[in-house]
């Protein structure tokens, strides 16, 4: 294992919400390092973690979705995904959010991970779902009001091509596209074995 020198512990002096709602909640702290002094630092977190959801059809196809994100103006690409509710496990939460988003259940749940799109200030987790074994819900989408989500399946290997290609923004669509691809048995694994693909 490699030994790396050590680093120093920042120690939190003071802390204040700076702002809060039902989405966010914007943290500033005073911190302080014993070789590289004091900062104000300031932290973005979700009041509960998220999650996404790579669905895969029994023909191979991924369901991505397809909607306005306004922080970048424009459409995207990426997984069905959203907020935790308050204590709801994150394999429900995902089932939910499948349902919601592309009106398709899953047979078959397994956890691929978890991943922190912005660890330098941004303090909420993704836990990234691999769901099989779809059937269409005979009501469709159940969409919020101020929703849009179109469904669009894609073949799995075309958008896993496109991901290795930088062609996605969505931080969870690439890990999720990634991680399903390795536990399929598409991608080896770093140890040059195969993934397991059952």
């Amino acid at each position: 294992m490699t030994e790396y020198p050590a680093i120093g512990v920042w120690r939190v002096l003071s802390s204040r919400v700076l702002f809060e709602n039902w989405f966010i909640r914007i943290i500033e702290e005073e911190i302080e390092h014993e070789r590289l002094g004091r900062m104000a630092y300031y932290i973005a977190e979700s009041p509960a973690d998220a999650v996404a959801v790579v669905a895969l059809t029994d023909d191979d196809d991924i369901l991505l979705t397809r909607q306005y994100r306004h922080p970048l103006r424009r459409v995207i690409f990426d997984l069905p995904a959203g907020r935790l509710d308050p204590d709801e496990d994150p394999a429900e939460g995902a089932l939910r959010e499948l349902e919601e988003e592309t009106g398709y259940t899953a047979y078959r749940m397994e956890r691929l991970g978890y991943m922190m799109p912005y660890p330098g200030s941004l303090r909420v987790a993704t836990h990234v779902y691999l769901a099989r074994e779809l059937r269409r819900l005979p009501q469709g989408q159940r969409l919020d009001p101020q929703e849009e989500v179109q469904v669009v399946p894609r073949p799995f290997r075309q958008v896993l091509a496109e991901v290795v290609e930088g062609r996605y923004v969505d931080g969870a669509l690439q890990y999720g596209v990634l991680m399903a691809a390795q536990r399929l048995g598409i991608l080896a694994r770093p140890n040059g074995r195969e993934g397991d693909a059952g």
